[in-house]
């Protein structure tokens, strides 16, 4: 009687094939290849590492958030590394590094969901934590390695594939999607941590026109999402803010009295 269907299919734990997943997008072939063969010689052998890049090198097939989306549903390494095609590892043990350093993290704080080698928190005061090395043996150190983080440097990602993070789809472009990946992570309940893992970044960015297009859209978009509102569910209804005085304010049966008449009128008014 109860026995089900044979088209039924029970779902289980992933399983990755691989230990890491390496994904860059490709604007030049030779420097990806500089970066690539620093990687292998560190120990990120083909048995272990699946190599994934959007080759942009002739046409713009996918910008940053697009190809990394793909990157993040194709992976098929436990983590999966987003690294810019100028870097340079120059650790030869490196690998053996990554691991001791994630094995850390995962006694330190399980919920981790990204880690980088720079990057902000989520304060004023001493809130950067860095450690790269720059051409002409320039490593640049700032604050203390490991560090809980709001917003990871691009030039090096390193995700866990279990968390299933994603980029947002209104943002686009090339710039901050360090900063919208954490900020994705932190709304689905993990974390983002600087560690210590030195490699060699070749540039130091470049803040353009277009950086200061899309921090416009990024500022608009999260004040948007951040925004009080109220919530109503089949069952519950309630309001949220980050704010507790708008929390209580907004609970009470008179002030949600005089906001639901003046939403009526608005409505009576556009129809």
């Amino acid at each position: 009687m109860n026995q089900l269907p044979d088209f039924i299919k029970q779902v289980n734990r992933s399983v990755y094939k691989y230990r890491y997943s390496v994904c860059t997008l490709v604007t030049r072939k030779q420097e990806y290849l500089e970066m690539l063969t620093s990687f292998t010689e560190a120990g990120f052998t083909p048995d272990i590492c699946e190599y994934l890049i959007v080759d942009n090198s002739e046409v713009n097939q996918m910008d940053a958030y697009e190809g990394i989306n793909s990157f993040l549903q194709k992976a098929s390494g436990e983590y999966i590394i987003l690294c810019h095609q100028d870097i340079v590892l120059i650790n030869k043990n490196s690998k053996q590094l990554l691991d001791e350093q994630i094995a850390q993290m995962d006694a330190r704080d399980p919920k981790w969901g990204v880690l980088g080698n720079a990057g902000g928190a989520n304060r004023l005061y001493k809130r950067m934590a860095i450690k790269i090395a720059y051409p002409g043996n320039v490593i640049d150190t700032q604050g203390t390695v490991p560090q809980e983080v709001g917003c990871i440097d691009e030039n090096f990602m390193l995700v866990k594939n279990s968390a299933n993070l994603a980029l947002s789809g209104d943002i686009g472009g090339y710039h901050l999607y360090g900063f919208d990946l954490c900020m994705v992570a932190n709304h689905l309940g993990y974390t983002a941590w600087v560690i210590d893992f030195l490699l060699m970044h070749k540039s130091e960015g470049d803040v353009n026109q277009s950086y200061h297009d899309i921090l416009k859209r990024v500022k608009a978009k999260y004040t948007y999402f951040m925004r009080g509102r109220y919530v109503n569910t089949t069952i519950a209804r309630f309001y949220l803010s980050g704010s507790k005085i708008k929390n209580i304010l907004f609970h009470s049966r008179v002030f949600r009295r005089i906001v639901k008449t003046a939403e009526e009128i608005r409505w009576k008014l556009r129809n």
